[in-house]
């Protein structure tokens, strides 16, 4: 469908933000400065890694997943439009293989695989760090394609704090509020909520004939993807002596949504409920040179599907159509120790232990042992060079393997703006609750399968000054015993098996730029090349769902009374299944702009999908929304 003229004006004035316009500070006021980002991830030192900084997005209607893919080497597997389920992969991996941790606490999926982004509110976080590369020994079993850190808000000294609504397209609304500030005898909290709604009853166009050139397509309107959620966090922090503090942390959420299915084949009533919550304490202090933690930690998920069957859907409290419902926990304590062997040297060691449960209908009940150990080193060598080693033990149920790793950092002299990397590693992942149990359907368990396991390795540089950040990459990554679902012909059924093997290398590119006038340029690419290393006949084919190109571009102004941005996203053709078929290249452009209307009031406008392609799906057939517009309210203070 051919843009409009008025779109491609609508590009353009959003584009080019307005001129600013100067003047003082006023008493009292705040305004934010956006200058050098942060250095990557304190548990992954030298490890290729991207700090995405939320406030640099104030303003804006964002997800999780929206702001993850401003990053080199993420991709979203979304299923649809907003407040639906959503996983990340990074380097190519699936989305099991990508740790994602809040506040250092692993998050998993009902059954144990991985994390649904569209549960984690966007507003309730400060930043967050992507790590790249298989990176098991810092983080643990599981990392194979790297991990996302989220951060959430903290406490800046005085009290502080902010409100943001916002109404738009589809039915979709939100509203955020969150306040920090000091509490007695040196103790810091931050609350915040979230609300979330849609109605997601966009319009889409689809061909009813693709496989015939020059098919014409038809318009439809999306049923059944209305969605609702309400979260929350807590943090609060207390010091208790001079030299030791105990902090908590509590997060829940919970929503209710529809599964409206891919395009070929609607769900107009299926429906999905969940619930999670998270509680963790930790003790942490110095004592003379070292440093010390110990933290405990649980987290409860919580799914209901209704009306859903292995295909199409069904009508609820019918006779055989009954309610799948699955739990799953997990509990875990650890304890870190931090010491100096010397003056160029840090050694820490790592505990930990704790367990696993899952319940469900097509699971039944299940449980398992989690422990592990690790030792790290952070090793100062003469001139410039530092070398990262790690080693890590994981116990997960009978499933037992080591994580070693070690990175390097090098720079021309101690201060020097480059910096140039390169790091090596190994791990395995387990299988799920999913993988192990799960009976539905078509579907079969198979308890006997094994971890899979990848090594990588990657070398890049970056060169960082106050207004000017670029970082390049590359790496080549090798996965064997992937888990993959095979068809069993006399039982009608797929059953998963260790049968799988990939090979994955890349390129990830990064610039990130502070221009005068209160402007930041940025701009991120990522090369992909994966190939299937399963023997037969799809061996040496590229991989589905994995996109050889992304690009994506911005440019955004904060000013004191001015604000916006514009961007673009592109995402190349790329293999749909392994039989030939193509998921075709996205270009996707959105833009906002606000203006500071009374104190620390602030009114944008925001346009997402400016071109208005109604024909965007995901790799699942899934449509995605043409335009739309969305105003926000916020006030900081």
């Amino acid at each position: 469908m051919p843009p409009s003229r008025a779109a491609w004006r609508m590009v353009l004035s959003l584009a080019f933000l307005a001129a600013p316009v100067v003047r003082a500070q006023d008493a009292g006021e705040t305004i934010d400065v956006f200058g050098e980002r942060p250095r990557g991830s304190p548990s992954a030192p030298a490890a290729q890694s991207t700090v995405v900084d939320a406030s640099q997005f104030g303003g804006e209607v964002r997800s999780v997943s929206e702001l993850l893919l401003t990053a080199p080497g993420v991709t979203v597997h979304a299923l649809g439009g907003p407040g639906q389920p959503a996983t990340l992969s990074l380097r190519g991996a699936s989305a099991d293989e990508s740790l994602v941790l809040l506040d250092g606490i692993p998050l998993h999926g009902v059954g144990g695989g991985a994390v649904d982004l569209s549960t984690l509110p966007a507003a309730l976080l400060e930043r967050m760090v992507v790590s790249r590369g298989v990176l098991g020994a810092q983080f643990g079993a599981g990392a194979l394609g790297g991990a996302v850190e989220l951060l959430p808000r903290v406490p800046r000294g005085a009290v502080s704090g902010g409100a943001q609504v916002s109404g738009g397209s589809f039915g979709t609304a939100q509203a955020a509020l969150d306040v920090a500030g000091p509490l007695r005898k040196g103790g810091s909290a931050v609350v915040a909520v979230q609300a979330d709604r849609t109605a997601g009853d966009f319009d889409y166009a689809r061909q009813l004939t693709p496989g015939i050139p020059g098919s014409p397509y038809y318009g439809f309107t999306r049923e059944n993807a209305d969605a609702a959620r309400g979260s929350g966090l807590a943090r609060l922090a207390q010091q208790l002596t001079g030299s030791s503090e105990l902090d908590l942390i509590l997060q829940g959420s919970l929503g209710d949504r529809g599964l409206p299915g891919p395009a070929s084949a609607p769900t107009r009533l299926s429906r999905e409920l969940d619930q999670d919550g998270l509680a963790g304490v930790r003790l942490h202090g110095v004592a003379g040179d070292l440093t010390w933690s110990a933290r405990a930690f649980g987290r409860l998920d919580r799914l209901e599907l209704r009306s859903v069957q292995t295909f199409g859907d069904c009508q609820d409290g019918a006779p055989g159509c009954p309610r799948s419902d699955q739990r799953y926990q997990t509990a875990r304590g650890e304890g870190e120790l931090g010491a100096p062997l010397g003056n160029k040297q840090w050694l820490e060691a790592t505990l930990s232990g704790g367990g696993e449960w899952v319940q469900g209908t097509e699971t039944g009940p299940h449980r398992r042992g989690l422990a592990s150990a690790k030792l790290s080193d952070d090793v100062r060598l003469p001139g410039s060079l530092s070398l990262h080693p790690a080693l890590r033990l994981d116990a997960v149920g009978s499933d037992v393997g080591a994580s070693p790793a070690l990175t390097a950092a090098w720079s021309p002299a101690e201060k020097s703006p480059l910096e140039l990397r390169a790091g090596w590693g190994l791990s395995f992942r387990p299988p799920t609750f999913n993988e192990l149990f799960l009976q539905s359907g078509g579907i079969a368990p198979n308890p006997a399968l094994r971890p899979e396991r990848a090594w990588s390795v990657d070398a890049g540089a970056a060169y960082r000054m106050p207004r000017l950040q670029l970082s390049a990459g590359v790496f080549l990554s090798d996965y064997g015993q992937l888990i993959l679902y095979e068809l069993n012909p006399s039982a009608n059924r797929v059953k998963p098996y260790n049968i799988g093997a990939a090979h994955i290398a890349g390129l990830e590119l990064q610039a990130v730029a502070t221009l005068p006038q209160g402007f930041t340029a940025e701009g991120s690419y990522s090369y992909l090349r994966a190939v299937n290393g399963h023997l037969g006949a799809q061996n040496g084919q590229d991989l589905p769902y994995r996109p050889p190109h992304r690009l994506f571009l911005r440019l955004a102004r904060h000013g004191d009374r001015l604000e916006g941005y514009a961007e673009s996203s592109f995402t190349s053709a790329m293999p749909r299944n392994a039989f030939g078929v193509q998921l075709a290249a996205q270009l996707v452009f959105n833009a906002g702009l606000g203006v500071r209307a009374a104190g620390p009031l602030w009114i944008d406008v925001e346009v997402k999908n400016l071109l208005d392609d109604q024909t965007l799906e995901d790799l699942f057939q899934y449509p995605l929304p043409g335009r739309s517009i969305a105003v926000i309210a916020r006030v900081r203070l």
